[in-house]
């Protein structure tokens, strides 16, 4: 797992290469009043998510997808500044897309459907409401000492969280076979506001998340790869996701059931 904290990373960095990602990217943009800035002109579907401030039409909390292909944009600071993260993922257009450029769609949220909301916090699919396709920026609201999605890793997605405000303590699980045959031990890692923390795929090593005593608010951004799988240590559940089945698996030593020379 990489790590990287916003104010520790010069102006214009990739956050989330410095965080370790292998092929995500992340750009923070931080606007004073009236400033604008020409956003990186690709063919990726990119999200940005505004932070704080405002600035044609858009206010903290709102979340704009930028599908593949789009027109260059441009973020312009209203009287309050603004504060702005650019999520891209490497998917390009199909190969027999017209080419024409698809209009960038926004929601914010506050007025977003909630996947879940209840006594832990909330859980926000936030892009994919927005029309992202090919990754997802999820919003998620811990309150003090509740924990997250169970332990899990994945083998082809790769995850990319950002911390927003409050603090956290990121648990990380050694797969079964490293427990097996390298006596592995779990791990904590303290987050903050600000910190960037990656997760590579096919580590083999899974993470939980919980809330400390101020509760955390967070954005989750995932590859959503269709052909990936995902592992969960606590209860030995394997997902398929392009499958659609969930089962459960017994964790084997390399050489078990093998015979002897």
């Amino acid at each position: 797992m990489g790590i990287a904290h916003w104010d520790d990373v010069a102006r214009g960095d990739d956050l989330a290469q410095a965080a370790g990602a292998a092929a995500v990217s992340l750009r923070r943009f931080e606007l004073a009043p009236g400033e604008e800035v020409e956003l990186p002109q690709r063919k990726t579907e990119d999200v940005l998510f505004v932070v704080a401030g405002d600035g044609d039409g858009l206010r903290a909390g709102d979340c704009v997808v930028y599908r593949a292909p789009h027109d260059a944009a441009t973020l312009r600071a209203g009287e309050h500044g603004l504060t702005a993260l650019l999520f891209a993922t490497p998917a390009e257009p199909p190969p027999f897309h017209s080419g024409a450029s698809e209009a960038p769609r926004t929601i914010n949220v506050a007025a977003a459907d909630s996947a879940y909301e209840g006594e832990s916090g909330r859980w926000v699919l936030l892009a994919r409401q927005a029309g992202a396709e090919h990754a997802g920026v999820n919003y998620g609201r811990l309150e003090p000492q509740h924990d997250g999605a169970p332990p899990h890793c994945h083998s082809a997605d790769e995850e990319l969280f950002v911390f927003l405000d409050g603090e956290a303590t990121f648990e990380l699980w050694p797969s079964p076979l490293g427990i097996l045959e390298n006596e592995a031990q779990r791990e904590t890692l303290e987050v903050r506001a600000g910190h960037v923390v990656s997760r590579p795929p096919s580590t083999g090593v899974s993470h939980s998340l919980r809330a400390g005593h101020p509760g955390v608010s967070f954005l989750v951004y995932g590859t959503r790869r269709p052909n990936d799988v995902c592992y969960y240590p606590r209860s030995n559940k394997i997902y398929w996701r392009g499958l659609g089945l969930i089962a459960r698996l017994e964790p084997l030593r390399y050489d078990d059931g093998e015979p002897e020379d």
